[in-house]
């Protein structure tokens, strides 16, 4: 038998988890890939002037914080 503390500590997760999934459907929120892609990586470069080597490590920073 499950005490109601262990249920509680389960919840807890899943009601995060869901709350996650239902705010990506809101404006301004998106999802992207850990890790972009070669494409995506130019076009940051050619959007702050900067090389594909300082827009991949501008991407990283960025979903290190989101993490």
């Amino acid at each position: 038998m499950t005490n109601s503390m262990t249920v509680v500590e389960m919840k807890t997760p899943m009601t995060y988890a869901l709350d996650m999934v239902a705010a990506m459907g809101d404006p301004g929120i998106t999802t992207v890939p850990t890790k972009p892609t070669a494409s995506m990586l130019a076009a940051g470069a050619r959007a702050g002037g900067v090389t594909v080597e300082v827009a991949w490590r501008v991407f990283q920073s960025m979903v290190n914080v989101a993490d």
